[in-house]
């Protein structure tokens, strides 16, 4: 994961040029649900809102596992306009005994017939996600450290909440590369301890990052742009010059942009050779072995 930083006025400008009356539209029904006093609804307006995170997410990346999809115009089937906090429902997660071993306990769902009722069309809510990410792994989960607020409407005033995942869009949660970074394929904590070494477990372990076996084409994709940078990354290191360190130079920034597939893990491999070239080359060797173990 990474972060993708925008404010509410420039993301409320985004949806409006994509789809003028939006927000005005997104406004009446939040205020209708209110009435109800829960989800409630027949039709929905939030698929007009899709385009604008799939180019917020680096030109159509799932938000999650940064795969890269297709482009807006034929890949709008490939991802899903995703609740962050679940409108309708909350679901109790089962934690995994990996993590609940180390003390993390997700606070239970006080009522599991009730979701966010007031975030269906907060913009502070969407992400767009691969199919695999939203439709078979998030679904209605949404584990918490603290107390849960289901009536709760700004997300930003929600991260009382304490959520254990990690919110990507916007500039008010932690960037998820603060909190996960890579040593090869492998994601992993940045930080040694505490509730910030939680959220990166738990959304790690909760979207099977690190699951070599049922997101093998996760790792194979980390694998291979590891195995394309480091000679590039040799190049420089060792006084590539002219043409050479130019067109080596394109290929590193190209593959550690945001709008790259798998920008952390590549940027982790970067600063890994960076600071210790005799591992980063351990760990080329490994995903040398991982591509030829899948061909």
């Amino acid at each position: 994961m990474i972060g993708y930083s925008i404010s509410q006025a420039n993301l409320e400008k985004r949806i409006e040029d994509e789809s003028p009356g939006w927000l005005n539209k997104a406004k009446e029904r939040t205020e209708k649900l209110r009435k109800e006093g829960c989800y409630k609804e027949k039709s929905s307006i939030w698929s007009k809102a899709k385009p604008v995170y799939m180019k917020l997410q680096g030109n159509c990346k799932c938000a999650y596992c940064e795969r890269k999809l297709e482009s807006v115009d034929y890949g709008k089937i490939e991802q899903d306009v995703e609740h962050f906090r679940p409108k309708g429902k909350v679901k109790n997660w089962r934690v995994p005994k990996l993590l609940s071993d180390q003390g993390i306990n997700p606070t239970k769902v006080p009522n599991d017939d009730s979701g966010y009722y007031l975030l269906p069309y907060h913009l502070f809510n969407y992400t767009a996600a691969c199919k695999p990410c939203n439709s078979v792994l998030k679904k209605d989960y949404f584990p918490i450290a603290g107390n849960y607020d289901l009536k709760g409407e700004d997300p930003k005033i929600l991260l009382k909440e304490k959520p254990y995942l990690i919110y990507p869009i916007g500039d008010f949660d932690d960037a998820p590369e603060n909190l996960i970074c890579f040593h090869g394929a492998s994601p992993q904590a940045v930080v040694s301890s505490g509730y910030k070494r939680e959220r990166a477990l738990v959304t790690i372990e909760f979207f099977k990052l690190d699951n070599g076996t049922k997101r093998k084409n996760l790792f194979i994709e980390r694998a291979r742009i590891i195995v394309t940078l480091h000679p590039f990354l040799e190049k420089l290191a060792n006084g590539a010059v002219g043409t050479e360190k130019a067109d080596s130079q394109k290929i590193v920034n190209g593959f550690t942009s945001p709008k790259a597939p798998h920008t952390n893990c590549a940027c982790s491999f970067k600063h890994l050779f960076e600071t210790d070239r005799a591992e980063a080359k351990a760990v080329f060797d490994k995903a040398v072995l991982l591509i030829a173990s899948a061909s």
